[in-house]
């Protein structure tokens, strides 16, 4: 749908539980990287200095900023009428997709200052993890450095980018998107750069004694995207140079691409075209397990960061920085009973982004918000300074084995009838310390047979769980007359933890 076909290739390496937190690191060639701070392994990092930051920057993903919004869907639908064909024929994602408005133009514009009047230093670099333009069109790019050049919060600060497959779609017929980006974008946008382009147009730059390393990734269109040997030699002389540098700091590294089974979207892989798409790629894992003191920040999956998934620690952290654009979801999920497909409801209306804040120490904290809404996306990640005994312990995948969500002790199902069709009514579940992400409902029809649907809470479209709404309703839609039915609710969590489950039965 917005993607390249991707041929399907299987991952070569899985991200495995994290066994201990570790204080050095290594180069590219295994040797020991000195760490200064090594005493402090047996400490805890100092909690996050609100009074001590000393780097904050604005981290979007995924603005895919067009020369129209309004317009920009014309091409598709003028295709779809060429072949003879309607949007519905390409299923319900075509046709929300189609339908939709697009705010991410004015959303890009109108970030800065939220983001800035949030931060009590302002804004010291714009950070964009790939696909800042919908179709890498130099009109796309005259747009996006125009909006840049307006917001006075960032016009003069670094801009730090990596590409992403939108920006090189028309590389075929056209210069290179980021040669033709950066002959765009004002110097001041590459003040903090410390060398020359490298490999494949990758760039290390350093804001306030951070480092940030931007990589681009080669290819889209071999598998889950490829990084080509120079460029991964690259990255690896780049992480080295930059440990050395302070193996005490964070380093902050961009790839449009995630790597898969980590953080939300990494394991997703759509079907139903020509070849599999998949949507993410493990190519810089091993030169990023040897820094832990790494964070990698990707995009392109278009999941939503309402979800504590969004961020992951192994050996390093990790995180999926939520899109400006619109938001998806796993398939097979129904949206509240109005049928199955990727697209969230109303995913146009909430356009995402982040404040990174970093303090004297090397802590970092991260807000999330919903632009659309204008609130805060739950609590604040915080991912502690490198070289503690607790600097990857907050996030990692033991967190799948948090409790399900809970319904309130009194709580039950009413059932109704309407047009024919069962309506259940419930109270919402809360999370009992993750989200809840859907509920899983049994129907059984007393034949010994039973249908299981998930039914997609509406976590993707509030900001905090106290504004979800309650009682839930879900319409079953048509059943067939003359059985009695027996429906079973259990609440989900956003690691498919089962929690709480409610029973009702009617008939009909």
């Amino acid at each position: 749908m917005k993607r390249k076909t991707f041929l399907a290739l299987a991952a070569s390496a899985m991200l495995a539980v994290l066994a201990g937190v570790t204080t050095s690191c290594t180069d590219k060639n295994d040797n020991p990287v000195d760490n200064p701070d090594a005493p402090n392994a047996k400490a805890d990092a100092p909690a996050f200095d609100e009074n001590n930051v000393v780097l904050a920057f604005a981290a979007l993903s995924d603005t895919h900023i067009m020369v129209d919004p309004a317009t920009s869907m014309d091409g598709i639908r003028n295709g779809i009428a060429a072949a003879g064909k309607k949007p519905e024929d390409f299923g319900p994602d075509m046709v929300k997709l189609l339908e939709a408005v697009f705010h991410n133009n004015v959303s890009f514009q109108e970030c800065f200052p939220f983001l800035a009047a949030k931060s009590r230093r302002g804004l010291d670099a714009l950070v964009i993890p790939g696909d800042l333009t919908n179709n890498g069109l130099q009109e796309e790019i005259d747009t996006i450095v125009k909006y840049f050049n307006a917001a006075t919060a960032v016009s003069d600060k670094p801009f730090i980018y990596c590409s992403g497959n939108h920006d090189i779609f028309n590389d075929t017929i056209s210069p290179k998107f980021t040669k033709r980006f950066h002959e765009s974008l004002p110097a001041s946008a590459f003040a903090a750069d410390i060398k020359p382009f490298g490999a494949n147009d990758s760039r290390h730059s350093v804001i306030n004694g951070f480092h940030f390393i931007q990589v681009n990734v080669n290819n889209y269109e071999w598998s889950n995207g490829v990084y080509f040997t120079p460029t991964l030699r690259w990255l690896e002389d780049e992480m080295e140079e930059a440990s050395k540098d302070d193996p005490t700091k964070p380093i902050f590294v961009l790839s449009h691409l995630a790597i898969p089974g980590t953080v939300t979207g990494s394991n997703y892989v759509s079907t139903g075209n020509a070849a599999d798409m998949v949507w993410a790629c493990d190519y810089i894992k091993p030169i990023l397990d040897k820094y832990p003191q790494a964070f990698l920040m990707s995009g392109h999956t278009h999941f939503s960061m309402n979800n504590e998934r969004d961020i992951m620690q192994d050996k390093f952290t990790m995180m999926n920085i939520g899109p400006l654009h619109y938001l998806i979801t796993d398939n097979g999920f129904y949206n509240m009973g109005e049928g199955e497909g990727q697209l969230i409801d109303g995913y146009e209306n909430h356009p995402q982004g982040t404040l990174f804040e970093v303090d004297k120490n090397g802590t970092i904290r991260i807000h999330c918000y919903d632009f659309g809404l204008g609130k805060q996306i739950g609590q604040p990640f915080i991912v502690n300074a490198p070289g503690y005994r607790n600097s990857l312990t907050t996030y990692g995948f033991d967190r799948a084995n948090k409790p399900g969500p809970t319904f309130p002790a009194s709580a039950s199902i009413q059932s109704t009838v309407s047009d024919g069709k069962p309506v259940l009514s419930f109270p919402r579940a809360s999370g009992n310390g993750s989200q809840v992400y859907y509920y899983d409902i049994t129907i059984d029809d007393g034949s010994g047979k039973t249908e299981n649907r998930k039914y997609l809470t509406d976590i993707y479209s509030t900001a905090q769980e106290e504004d979800m709404a309650t009682p839930v309703i879900i319409n079953l839609g048509t059943l067939a007359t003359g059985k009695t039915y027996k429906i079973t609710v259990t609440a989900c969590n956003v690691w498919k933890k089962a929690g709480d489950t409610l029973t009702t039965t009617f008939s009909l």
